[in-house]
């Protein structure tokens, strides 16, 4: 164990997620941001350090770069979900020992202030350039610090002056990678990148390493002038001599990268001439900040002066014995003691490079990752091809340092990241420092590692009771697996509009009279009409075409008033008008009736059962759509024109079934895909459940039995069937829990006092509320004594339970809702609005402090339904849930109410769009991906507009239909890093591998359709 405290090199947090197969990296996931959401006060720095503290780095990893909480969530909801984010950093294939190469460039790729941004941040890197800054002063008077640090400094690309600055940038870089735990076992040196290859490698020291550097600049600068110049083609060999064969002027090959491409050096009008020709042609060449004619035979006039002041200079005369290898583009091999020191280094500047041969050199040693040492990526590319055309069954990484453009560590940092994920050996703890205080504690219910489950036979006793299927009273043939919803509620920045309404106004209780007033007011004014219509004598005439029904705001009640004045609104029914063919649109205003945001209360419960019962009214006329506005319990503001202005907005929004209006705005219900991870269950030791010896409860008991419950209390009023006897032997033959059945109606006070006076001596520290009263009445047969009955088990009971029963301080409340409190369903009026009360009653508790969240059950396969109640189900979609499947998911100490059920996506979405729901579960996403907010078109977007638009990604362009598919893309501005990421993304999209050659050689995106068979 290790007290380090990790950061990233851009002072990000490395979260770390790993395990040893990808599908339990999921799970890992999971586990990790269940615990984030249920411990919000854990900062992920903790979080990081505990992984790291605790845990080996396994094979499959992902590693989130985060800054807070958020970014956390949101990386590890992608890890889970599979998808990028901006944050992670992952691998696709398991994490291999890797042998890893450092890259030193040549010139033509620097510019003043280039070291800038390592200097200021990374102590390392400060630490070596001061060295080299030093040697270079004390042998030559002058520091190359002022070009690395000063980017506002004039360009000066002379030899002399680049040259020590690039070394010493590079000697930096190397630090600077060392120093985060990526050293490498060969060095690759090209051209003047070579001088800084050997003195990394031990090759040969510093101080011969700059006297090479002065040696061989000053050489260059002798033959410097304006008419010399090199030149980088995206071609191959034999086109590029052909080319120049053809030139009248002086030039000959110079560098060879890459089987397609090579450099040129020689006259500048020849070069220029060259470059020009290849452009014309549609390919990719240009020509770069070197001002004399490297490596080639004019280099032949300065072979005795370079060799003398070699031989004079250099304190070694051979080249030093290192474990590292280097490897140079000079001789296209390693640099071995063997090798005439003073000819070598005439040789690196005449000789053609030959990095092709360098790179194949360091495939044959087993490299597999190749890391340039450059402000800006220049070899990427060419690596890339030499790699493509090698037999290496190895998988292969090439990375760069950092980009031009940065102005941060963010760049490197993600290189760091990649290379950190994909190398088995990599010591995180180059990550870590000594924290500033004491060692922290490990975090308490921290998830465990996730392991694969193994059955030891050893352990397996075929003389143990096994639990045996219980077949549900119907044969169920389609079950799916449960997945966790919650609701959501998002501003609406832009909404769909509607022609003006002819608008009816129903206040039947006559307290939202100015309310009505000031809607016919507003209406008028934005040219809508409204009136007020008396729903026993007027109803609803031909004119009108819009319904309103104004709910005016509840006094404080507690559980039981609030359910008697449910039962009369629905019972009375002095609210309903009817429903004409010209309605098309039937509006309930509410008042508190929604949580929205952090400044709600808990939810009106009369408000939340009424407008969940409304939503199943309208299950009985798909003629016109049933919708809810719910406005914010303020007493002062809901007769002025805001709230009427708000109503009215609501009216004219198109699709919107479920609207909330506050903080001046229209906010809108949608279902979405909650936290799926469950966090350790902690063992409980006395468990009551209400409803216990129903087929719910049951499932409940049992659950809690497997899991080591000491005692489970079954609450009942009829005290259980023959089925449940027999269900209850089964489940105490399997397990040593206590269990004991007390008859009781919680709906009397009298008999749930008794029931408390029983168990004063063991308060209960779970109890579960899965009393079920399933009622299937529809509209017109609803009365008050009906309602009230429902609710009487269903809310006022576990009221009553509540405060009255003994229970431990932190005892936890799970009240079993159903989904059809938020889907609704015909004949489901009055079964909605009592589980809607349910949660708003968790609601409110939570609030007061008690742990205890709502969920809304799906059906499961032991539901007691008969085919019809099976049938209505899958009208809309719903499938019935193994129990054992669902409390998986469910009993998650979720930290707000949840929905648990199974969708049948292809039934569900033209079921619900048909009744005006589709807006709700419009953010969901079916299992097999398919994302119900934007329908796939008819006709798939076909390869060209995918090809487009990755092409538009990769070059930066807002439009992909202003590219000119018929040009070349090199024209188009596409260059060596661009045509790498236009390969990853085309083999991500096409899986199909595109050479990079024939993108910067001239190909269009006609040529690359072609290819790709489109």
């Amino acid at each position: 164990m290790t007290s380090l405290t990790y950061r990233l090199p851009n002072g990000t947090i490395p979260v770390l997620v790993s395990s040893e197969t990808a599908d339990l990296l999921h799970g890992e996931a999971a586990a990790l941001l269940s615990y984030a959401m249920d411990h919000p006060e854990v900062a992920p720095q903790a979080i990081a350090d505990m992984l790291f503290r605790t845990r080996t780095a396994r094979r499959h990893r992902a590693l989130a770069m985060v800054s807070d909480r958020d970014e956390l969530v949101g990386a590890l909801r992608a890890i889970i979900d599979g998808r990028e984010h901006p944050s992670l950093v992952r691998t696709n294939t398991p994490a291999t020992t890797r042998r890893l190469a450092y890259v030193f460039p040549g010139q033509g790729g620097q510019r003043p202030g280039m070291g800038r941004v390592f200097y200021e941040t990374v102590p390392a890197f400060r630490a070596e350039v001061d060295r080299c800054a030093e040697a270079f002063g004390a042998q030559f008077g002058e520091s190359p610090l002022d070009y690395l640090l000063d980017e506002h400094l004039s360009a000066d690309d002379s030899a002399n002056r680049v040259q020590p600055a690039l070394f010493t940038q590079m000697a930096g870089l190397a630090a600077l990678w060392r120093s985060f735990g990526v050293a490498p076992s060969v060095t690759i040196g090209h051209s003047q990148g070579e001088i800084a290859a050997a003195y990394v490698s031990g090759a040969i020291t510093l101080a011969d390493a700059v006297r090479v550097v002065g040696i061989r600049a000053r050489a260059a600068d002798e033959l410097a002038s304006d008419d010399h110049a090199m030149a980088v083609v995206a071609a191959d060999r034999d086109t590029c001599e052909d080319l120049v064969a053809r030139c009248s002027g002086w030039a000959q090959l110079s560098v060879v990268n890459s089987p397609t491409m090579v450099g040129i050096s020689g006259d500048r009008e020849a070069v220029q001439g060259i470059v020009d020709t290849f452009t014309e042609r549609g390919t990719f060449a240009r020509v770069i900040r070197v001002g004399y004619p490297a490596h080639t035979s004019l280099i032949n006039e300065l072979a005795a002066s370079v060799r003398a002041s070699t031989q004079r200079q250099l304190q070694n005369p051979k080249f030093l014995d290192t474990d590292i290898d280097c490897l140079g583009a000079t001789l296209g091999g390693p640099i071995t003691q063997d090798l005439p020191v003073d000819q070598y280094w005439f040789w690196n500047l005449r000789n053609t490079v030959r990095f092709d041969k360098a790179i194949a050199a360091a495939v044959q040693r087993d490299v597999d990752t190749f890391v340039e040492l450059a402000e800006h990526p220049t070899l990427q590319l060419a690596i890339q091809e030499n790699l493509a055309g090698l037999a290496n069954e190895r998988p292969t990484m090439v990375v760069g340092t950092s980009e031009r453009t940065a102005s941060d560590l963010d760049e490197f940092t993600r290189n760091l990241a990649r290379l950190a994920v994909h190398d088995l050996d990599y010591s995180w703890e180059f990550l870590g420092t000594e924290p500033d205080g004491p060692i922290p504690l490990p975090l308490l219910d921290f998830p465990n590692t996730r392991m694969h489950d193994t059955r030891l036979w050893l352990l397996y006793n075929e003389n143990l009771p096994q639990r045996a299927h219980q077949p549900a009273r119907e044969p169920i043939t389609e079950t799916a697996p449960a997945r966790l919803f919650v609701e959501e509620w998002v501003r609406l920045s832009q909404r769909s509009l509607v022609a003006p309404r002819a608008i009816g106004i129903v206040d039947h209780t006559g307290a939202c009279a100015d309310l009505a007033d000031a809607l016919c007011v507003a209406a008028a004014e934005v040219g809508a009409t409204a009136r007020l219509i008396d729903v026993e004598t007027d109803g609803l005439t031909g004119d009108l075409n819009t319904m309103v029904i104004l709910v005016p705001r509840s006094a404080e009640l507690d559980d039981c008033a609030a359910a008697a004045e449910v039962a009369t609104f629905f019972g009375s029914r002095t609210w309903w008008p009817g429903v004409t063919d010209a309605v098309t649109d039937c509006w309930l205003v509410t008042v508190g009736g929604e949580a929205v945001g952090a400044d709600d209360g808990p939810p009106d419960a009369v408000h939340a059962a009424i407008s969940a019962g409304f939503r199943s009214v309208g299950a009985e006329h798909p003629g016109a759509g049933f919708r809810h506005l719910d406005l914010p319990a303020r007493p002062a503001t809901l007769g002025t024109p805001e709230s009427a202005n708000a109503i009215l907005a609501a009216l004219h929004t198109g699709e919107e079934p479920e609207l909330a209006f506050r903080s001046g705005a229209l906010h809108a219900k949608r279902i979405v895909e909650g936290d799926a991870a469950v966090a350790p269950e902690k063992p409980v030791d006395h468990v009551l459940i209400i409803g216990g010896t129903g087929n719910l409860g049951l499932e409940f008991c049992d659950h809690f039995a497997q899991r080591g419950a000491r005692r489970i209390t079954l609450v009942s009023r009829s005290g259980g069937t023959a089925a449940a006897a027999d269900r209850l032997r089964e489940i105490r033959s399997t397990t040593t829990a206590h269990i004991n059945v007390t008859r009781c109606d919680v709906g009397d006070q009298a008999a749930v006092s008794r029931l408390a006076s029983e168990h004063q001596d063991a308060p209960a520290d779970l109890i579960v509320h899965a009393a079920m009263h399933y009622s299937d009445i529809e509209l017109k047969d609803i009365t008050a004594e009906k309602v009230e009955q429902a609710l009487r088990g269903k809310v006022v009971g576990i009221e009553r339970v509540l405060g009255t029963c003994p229970r431990t301080d932190n005892c936890r409340v799970i009240l079993c809702s159903s989904a059809t409190a938020t889907i609704g369903g015909r004949g489901q009026i009055v079964y909605a609005a009592a589980n809607r009360m349910l949660d708003a009653m968790a609601q409110r508790l939570r609030a007061q402090g008690l742990d205890c969240v709502s969920v809304q059950w799906g059906p499961w396969t032991t539901l007691d339904l008969d085919a019809s109640g099976w049938a209505k189900l899958a009208a809309i979609g719903v499938v019935p849930m193994s129990p054992a499947d669902a409390l998986a998911v469910g009993i998650a100490r979720l930290r707000s109410n949840a929905l648990v059920l199974a969708f049948d996506f292809a039934r569900a979405r033209p079921v619900l769009e048909a009744f005006g729901y589709g807006p709700l579960i419009s953010k969901l996403t079916s299992p097999d991906g398919e994302n119900s907010e934007t329908p796939a078109p008819v006709e798939k977007t076909g390869p060209r507009d995918q090809l487009m638009k990755l092409l538009a990604q990769a070059i930066g362009v807002d439009r992909a239909d202003t590219i000119d598919a018929t040009v070349p893309m090199v024209a188009l501005g596409l260059d060596s890093l661009q045509a790498l990421e236009l390969r990853r993304r085309v083999k991500i999209e096409f899986n199909h591998d595109l050479e990079v050659s024939d993108l910067l050689g001239g190909a269009s995106v006609a040529d690359v359709l072609a290819q790709l068979g489109g």
